[in-house]
């Protein structure tokens, strides 16, 4: 099949494929979730005017739109360079597809070489490393480049087709020691009242919920060691306007833990199809003895299984729960590719020299 090019460029160009692109995403075999519309164009509308976006995107022989790709400008030197879109916010950056075709996945990163020649870099930090070994290494030898490639730590996930059950589950991957001691947390959360779990799966039902996830966020330690999304002034306009638009659209939901009708934990998933990602927790720090963010986490692996889940996808991040609950590890690359001229060896001897890719490590 043919497919051919092209490159948008501003904001008034990506509102015109804006029908397109969701229909692209709402078709595609197995998409990255984070290239919906809904996360793309409402990060577009929150990245403020500093950001300029340019996308490339694959047409067929019917003009039909089969592929896209988000960046943004960035200062480089001797010139711009690109940036993946959402880099600041997704968890996975592989470009978007309608089918997982090596064909149209070639023909695709082949045009690295043409956003190469008017931009000095093109840096994606979140390939999978699948997606880089299969397709980017081969697609990078067709034409000149520099390019560091270098492991992120890995995303832990857990292979739910391979547990026969929840216990079987526990039992395999948890030490007694563990079991036991989750077990005794349980027991003393519910001598303190009632204890329920809630499942948010609509928009009406988020704006119930938003003021109590951002209370719990806003005293935890997501806050402390700024990692929280809902009430932090840099991120609270975007997650307050996405998270609604994608839950209305099922690629969302929320959970809680309550506790005499208090939400004192919560988690926010991606989801689509058989797929669970494990995306956002918070917990109130008073019960934090009582481990109310495993407890819930717990709660949504089982029903992650019980609902026909094949992954429940840890997403990145080394915290010591998630590398305690796995059962596989997903390994993900940074991918920092420059034009083969003096300006891009400039940029790619400083990324060398300075850590550029390392440093920048969720």
């Amino acid at each position: 099949m043919k497919y051919s090019p092209h490159i948008i460029v501003g904001e008034t160009p990506h509102d015109a494929i804006e029908a397109e692109w969701r229909d692209l995403f709402n078709q595609a075999e197995s998409p990255n979730p984070f290239l919906s519309t809904e996360w793309v164009f409402t990060w577009l509308r929150h990245a403020g005017p500093q950001v300029f976006p340019i996308t490339l995107i694959i047409r067929d022989e019917n003009e039909k739109l089969v592929a896209v790709w988000p960046f943004f400008e960035y200062p480089a030197i001797g010139g711009r360079g690109l940036w993946a879109g959402l880099a600041d916010r997704a968890y996975n950056l592989n470009p978007l597809f309608i089918r997982n075709d090596p064909e149209l996945i070639q023909a695709t990163l082949q045009n690295l070489e043409q956003l190469l020649t008017k931009y000095r870099f093109v840096w994606v930090p979140l390939f999978t490393d699948s997606f880089v070994t299969d397709h980017l290494r081969p697609a990078l030898t067709a034409f000149p480049n520099f390019a560091l490639i270098q492991k992120r730590i890995p995303a832990p996930y857990i292979d739910l087709t391979q547990q026969k059950d929840f216990e079987s589950y526990l039992e395999n991957t948890l030490g007694t020691k563990t079991r036991k001691s989750l077990r005794y947390d349980l027991k003393q959360l519910e001598k303190m009242g009632t204890v329920e779990y809630a499942v948010y799966r609509t928009e009406d039902e988020y704006h119930r919920i938003e003021t109590e996830m951002r209370t719990i966020e806003k005293v935890s330690w997501k806050s402390r060691e700024k990692k929280a999304l809902l009430s932090d002034r840099r991120t609270e306009a975007f997650f307050h306007e996405l998270l609604p638009r994608l839950m209305a659209d099922g690629q969302v939901e929320i959970s809680a833990l309550r506790l005499n009708e208090m939400a004192i934990a919560f988690e926010i998933a991606i989801r689509h199809g058989s797929y669970y990602g494990f995306y956002h927790i918070a917990y109130l720090p008073d019960y934090q003895k009582h481990s109310p963010g495993k407890q819930l986490m717990l709660f949504n692996i089982e029903r992650a299984m019980n609902e026909g889940c094949t992954e429940f996808d840890f997403m990145q991040g080394e915290y010591g729960f998630k590398l305690k609950f796995r059962t596989g590890n997903r390994h993900m690359m940074n991918a920092f590719m420059c034009q083969r001229s003096f300006a891009g060896r400039l940029n790619y001897g400083l990324a060398r020299l300075t850590g550029f890719i390392r440093s920048r490590r969720r």
